[in-house]
């Protein structure tokens, strides 16, 4: 099947001569310069004759998109909401984060986000965190972390290719910046050739047109145009690098009116468990708390009777120890309210500070991978 898009204005020629240091990036306004290596040259974009250009399999090759045989190039699609072409339609479905983006402006001040794609962590590192890797398929969920785990979305084969990334530019301008945000988020995961390794076994990276897996060198020469591409130039997702589930779900549940944004454990049992802890937590120290009021109150009481000195000792220990309890309970409980407090406050200083430097234009600082508040 042809797939035709409007014909693209010229695009720049890379210049790059040297890998810069993975904290080392441009600024925020610099735009994508195209690929400086090509591991896949199945596809062509090409001229028709009623205008405009059309991607397309070179003859001879493999007449469908690069890792997807259910994506044909060569025959009729249906489409399946009748409005967009199929190879967009699918490409929307595997690299749009729509969602996510309106989500996360709500998450400014109330679950405070640091607006730095540099919050990712390199994948040899995610173990330092026992975080455990799940590899999917949703474009919603790359690089969204949950306690113990971290979604990652593998790359897909046709993002080597020159001709698909000309096609996608013209084709859709904003999953054009979804993919190239998402491709700048590989260039921080992977930062050594330890992460190389385990992106490899975890078949995070594809391999090149002839089958091979690309060499570390080679993937450095490849990613490195992605590295210089600014914030404008991305969607809002990939503002940002790791995201917290637990904060998103609270945003869906206040925002939107959505229980949660993604369900870990899809049942109403781990839905209320986690929902109802907090609640008994709560539940838990109040019961204490009234329980020590209520010895407090029976020793008084029993304070009027006649007693020996011993059992008047224990009457005053009585009366004492359940108040020293509850001193101690709202002293714990202060201090911890108060540390959260300045924690966050913390985090949205920085945040704030953050948006303030990228607004003029300034990209060095906040290298950290994560702020003081997970």
């Amino acid at each position: 099947m042809a797939t035709t898009s409007p014909a693209p204005s010229a695009t720049p020629d890379a210049a790059s001569e040297k890998l810069p240091h993975p904290f080392e990036h441009a600024s925020t306004t610099s735009p994508f310069t195209g690929l400086d290596k090509e591991f896949n040259d199945d596809l062509e974009y090409v001229p028709v004759a009623i205008g405009g250009k059309m991607l397309q399999a070179k003859q001879g090759r493999k007449p469908y998109l690069p890792g997807q045989p259910r994506m044909r190039l060569d025959k009729p699609m249906r489409s399946m909401n009748g409005d967009k072409e199929p190879l967009l339609e699918y490409l929307t479905r595997c690299h749009n984060t729509t969602v996510l983006d309106d989500l996360l402006p709500f998450m400014r001040y109330i679950f405070v986000q640091t607006p730095s794609y540099k919050h990712i962590m390199p994948l040899h590192h995610q173990t330092s965190h026992a975080r455990e890797i799940k590899v999917t398929e949703n474009p919603g969920l790359h690089l969204v972390w949950y306690y113990e785990f971290i979604f990652i979305k593998p790359m897909p084969a046709y993002f080597y290719s020159r001709a698909f990334w000309d096609y996608l530019k013209t084709a859709d301008q904003n999953l054009y910046k979804a993919c190239l945000g998402f491709m700048r988020s590989y260039y921080m995961l992977i930062q050594y050739d330890l992460d190389f390794k385990q992106a490899l076994k975890l078949h995070l990276i594809p391999a090149k047109g002839d089958g091979t897996s690309p060499s570390y060198e080679e993937w450095c020469e490849f990613i490195q145009p992605f590295s210089q591409v600014g914030d404008d130039h991305v969607n809002r997702r990939y503002h940002y690098g790791e995201l917290r589930l637990t904060r998103i779900n609270r945003a869906a549940l206040l925002f939107r009116g959505s229980l949660a944004y993604f369900h870990i454990y899809p049942q109403w049992g781990s839905f209320l468990e986690h929902t109802l802890t907090p609640i008994i937590t709560v539940f838990a120290i109040s019961s204490v708390v009234l329980n020590s009021m209520q010895v407090s109150l029976a020793a008084i009481a029993t304070d009027t009777v006649d007693l020996s000195a011993a059992w008047r000792a224990f009457i005053d220990a009585s009366l004492w120890f359940p108040i020293v309890v509850m001193l101690a309970i709202a002293f714990i409980l202060s201090l911890a309210l108060l540390g959260m407090g300045l924690m966050g406050v913390k985090d949205l200083i920085r945040g704030n500070s953050v948006r303030q430097r990228k607004k003029e234009g300034k990209t060095e600082g906040d290298t950290r991978s994560h702020g003081m508040v997970w």
